[in-house]
């Protein structure tokens, strides 16, 4: 999965500027598990509050570089703020996860809120179907698909439940501004915020094979920062 996210936020990119001296702040966490049990001198070192990128050593450097560079992939990667056009009407953010499962799931065709959910049908439904056979939550409860053949729906987690009522809605409310990728790529989006270690690792993967270089300490060091999942099952 190589999708990148596009939506930027001011704050973000400040955090992003200024990552380079945040590491050294988490530095005692990080080093304690690797480089500074090798050397007490490099231990006091980082602990230090007048630390000086100059002073740090090589390894150390390269590691230091390394936890920026995921910093970067990360804050490319995992979506943030709100998203366009339905983001305001569903008063949903992609920072607030549970939040969004909630106030989205209500909408599902077969698990929605009776008096909410959303029935299609004809042409709407047969889009809801190939869209549902396309994408899946497959790292919360194992299915392939979102939907079965006949469009209800592959299993009951509250994450497939939120992405069947988005589709469903989007279909509904904005069929000419989301064609069928569009909205695989919105419920992509929702899926990377569900479980940002497993997408995130699945994406460092494949820069890796791609030749991407640092992406091999960045798999073995930085991914086990991020939860397995958010958002209730």
């Amino acid at each position: 999965m190589t999708k990148k996210k596009t939506l930027v936020l001011n704050n973000h990119k400040i955090s992003l500027i200024l990552s380079g001296f945040i590491l050294l702040l988490v530095f005692n966490q990080f080093y304690s598990l690797k480089v500074v049990k090798k050397d007490k001198t490099s231990k006091s070192k980082i602990l230090s509050s007048n630390v000086d990128l100059e002073d740090l050593s090589a390894e150390e450097l390269a590691i230091a570089k390394t936890f920026i560079k995921f910093k970067k992939i990360k804050y490319e990667f995992i979506p943030s703020g709100t998203p366009d056009i339905y983001g305001q009407e569903l008063d949903i953010s992609f920072d607030e996860v549970q939040e969004a499962i909630n106030k989205v799931r209500v909408y599902g065709p077969t698990y929605g809120e009776e008096e909410e959910k959303i029935i299609l049908e004809g042409d709407d439904l047969e889009r809801y179907k190939k869209i549902g056979e396309a994408i899946a939550c497959e790292y919360c409860c194992g299915v392939k698909t979102l939907t079965k053949e006949d469009g209800t729906a592959a299993c009951g987690c509250a994450h497939s439940i939120m992405m069947r009522g988005l589709a469903a809605y989007l279909i509904k409310n904005h069929p000419d501004e989301f064609n069928n990728e569009q909205i695989l790529d919105e419920l992509e989006k929702w899926k990377i915020t569900y479980f940002p270690k497993q997408t995130l690792s699945s994406e460092l993967a494949e820069m890796k094979k791609a030749g991407d270089t640092g992406i091999a300490l960045i798999l073995e060091e930085f991914p086990d920062f991020l939860p397995q999942m958010v958002g209730g099952c």
